[in-house]
């Protein structure tokens, strides 16, 4: 059974929200491409993602800060994404 907590607080996601905050909590602190999660989340080539990739990076951020925690999830403008530490 997979669940996402924090701060005493169960956050609801998607098995595939999941999936994407796991991946990113693997490679914390690292900054991971669009093409790195199409290709290991998604299962999907390079180039087959379109924005899909940057709705569920805001969907899952949107749930993390409304369970009241702080931007976990920043962007890193034209390469990806970097999961903790300060922006």
């Amino acid at each position: 059974h997979r669940r996402v907590v924090q701060a005493d607080k169960e956050i609801d996601l998607t098995a595939r929200e999941f999936e994407l905050l796991e991946y990113l909590m693997k490679h914390r602190g690292e900054v991971v491409t669009r093409e790195m999660i199409a290709r290991d989340v998604w299962r999907e080539p390079p180039g087959t993602m379109t924005n899909v990739i940057d709705v569920y990076i805001n969907y899952v951020r949107k749930k993390l800060e409304r369970a009241g925690n702080l931007r976990l999830i920043h962007t890193v403008r034209g390469i990806g994404y970097r999961f903790g530490g300060d922006e």
